[in-house]
């Protein structure tokens, strides 16, 4: 498998905004607060991290397939919310043409900006041939493995996103279906169910790699596909449904109010896994294949991470340290701007090794990713406003100007 670990997910834009008398920003649907943005800017940072540190001798630096992973988690808690609504009765079913419109104009303008930008500026990202544009184009990269490009080759996500996006109204309907058919008066049992499905598929999928797949084009690609990733997408799903559940009176959270509730339990599971996750029980910090058991470990370990972290930022008290934490104007700042990050960081990366000579040593390091997250930020900060604002505001039929 390779550990292309990176910001998986197109970061999503949380719901309209309304300000809340202590200024807090909170989602007009409740439940969203700065705290989220904040978690797709940790997971975004972490990804220069990891790429950054794999061209110095501490490839260790960061915290390995925690980017995608945690990313995943938050696309399952933000885009299940608008079915699980409808599941319990709350809202009506969402458009399909409505929801196929923004999602795709929320990943393809600042992807195809880069695309053509890195293409110009460095060669080697070019996609051969015109099949290898057209998957490129249509972010079916890892249909074969030369779509994985260098400088581009992080963007295997964006197509693990997309087929998350087009199977999001399956889930509703089944997770729908389920809950008429077996659980009428259970609205929680239904999501559970469908994340013991998604974890069956996972080990299922990943399994089926690792022991009966030869071809070592298959062996790149395969990993990054979306079953592999399934129940991550799912555990997030798990998580916004019981919220729901709970907000509309039709049932409670106990487990997850308990664990909201103690911050410092949250922050020491989170931490415990990452040492875990990142040690070399979960493998090479290269991107060279690891055994089924260390894949799972560090997948595992990673999931629980950003599960355990979206339940307390999500679930928690917003006043919590926690909270305040992740609420912290910086964080909340790069999370806003985490998809331009995680779209330029690769290709910058490769542009600025030609130029700036890494110092040796662990302040060498430090410095390296200094001066990556100094040229990727500013460009991340103006996609976001250039490009993906306007995006977004079309694709919700709002004037631009407006916004």
């Amino acid at each position: 498998m390779i550990q292309c670990h990176v910001a998986a997910s197109s970061p999503e834009i949380l719901s309209e905004q309304t300000q809340t008398r202590s200024g807090r920003r909170r989602a007009a649907s409740g439940g969203h607060v700065d705290g989220l943005t904040g978690l797709r800017g940790l997971a975004a940072i972490t990804v220069v991290f990891v790429h950054g540190s794999g061209l110095t001798a501490y490839p260790w630096f960061g915290l390995h397939a925690y980017g995608p992973i945690a990313l995943f988690v938050l696309s399952g808690f933000l885009l299940i919310q608008p079915w699980s609504k409808w599941i319990i009765g709350a809202a009506p079913k969402p458009s399909l043409d409505s929801f196929i419109r923004r999602r795709l104009w929320r990943i393809f303008p600042a992807y195809l900006v880069v695309l053509v930008v890195a293409a110009l500026l460095l060669p080697l990202s070019r996609p051969v041939g015109a099949d290898g544009w057209f998957r490129a184009l249509t972010l079916t990269n890892t249909a074969a493995a030369d779509g994985l490009r260098p400088g581009m080759e992080h963007t295997w996500s964006l197509g693990t996103e997309l087929s998350w996006y087009a199977i999001v109204p399956v889930v509703g309907v089944l997770v729908a279906t389920l809950g008429r058919r077996f659980w009428p008066d259970k609205p929680a049992r239904p999501i559970l169910a469908a994340l013991g499905i998604a974890i069956m598929v996972s080990l299922g999928w990943r399994y089926f790699v690792m022991f009966h797949i030869t071809d070592l084009g298959q062996l790149i690609t395969f990993p990054l596909w979306l079953p592999a990733f399934l129940f991550c997408f799912l555990g997030g799903a798990a998580v916004a449904h019981l919220m729901l559940v709970a907000r509309h009176g039709q049932g409670t959270m106990r487990s997850l109010e308990w664990l909201a509730s103690k911050p410092s339990l949250v922050a020491g599971i989170a931490i415990a896994s990452a040492l875990i996750g990142n040690s070399t029980l979960g493998g090479a910090w290269t991107f060279t294949a690891g055994t089924f058991q260390e894949i799972l470990i560090r997948t595992v370990a990673c999931t629980i991470i950003a599960t355990v972290l979206l339940i307390g930022v999500a679930a928690g008290d917003e006043r919590s340290w926690l909270n305040r934490l992740f609420a912290m104007p910086w964080l909340v700042a790069t999370g806003r701007w985490s998809y331009g990050l995680y779209l330029w960081h690769m290709p910058l990366m490769l542009l600025l090794a030609r130029e700036v000579r890494i110092q040796p040593g662990f302040a060498g390091l430090l410095i390296w990713i200094a001066i990556l997250l100094a040229v990727s930020i500013p460009l991340a900060a103006a996609t976001y406003r250039f490009v993906e604002k306007p995006a977004i505001a079309w694709s919700k039929g709002v004037p631009v100007h407006s916004r």
